[in-house]
């Protein structure tokens, strides 16, 4: 094996060696309950229950989707959440399944479509 290959090889063998301690000792400070890669409950995202919302179909030049608006569902609590969603996500977000966005940057219809 020449002499930059073993090195190399080391280098790599040394680097995985930090990454793994790393990993052992970040998991002694997880709280409990929280497996790796996963953020705490407080923080993950919940899925919305948009099936309380009123969705009228509609035809589009991709195809069908689905369009719901403040109007319809009286700014009710969901409606006012999917609102704040969409617009966190700056237009464009995902969630239960389904892609949503505003209607032509109207922020009071949102339309959707299965992901």
């Amino acid at each position: 094996m020449s002499k930059q290959v073993e090195f190399l090889v080391k280098l790599r063998d040394g680097a995985q060696m930090i990454a793994d301690a790393a990993n052992e000792y970040l998991e002694t400070l997880a709280p409990a309950g929280v497996k790796e890669n996963q953020e705490p409950a407080a923080v993950q995202e919940t899925a919305l229950d948009v099936s309380k919302l009123f969705w009228e179909k509609k035809q589009g030049e991709k195809g069908e989707y689905e369009q719901t608006s403040e109007k319809a569902n009286q700014n009710c609590d969901v409606w006012k959440q999917l609102k704040a969603k969409v617009k966190e996500h700056e237009g464009f977000c995902q969630n239960s399944g389904y892609k949503f966005w505003f209607h032509q940057q109207d922020e009071n219809v949102i339309d959707r479509r299965k992901a």
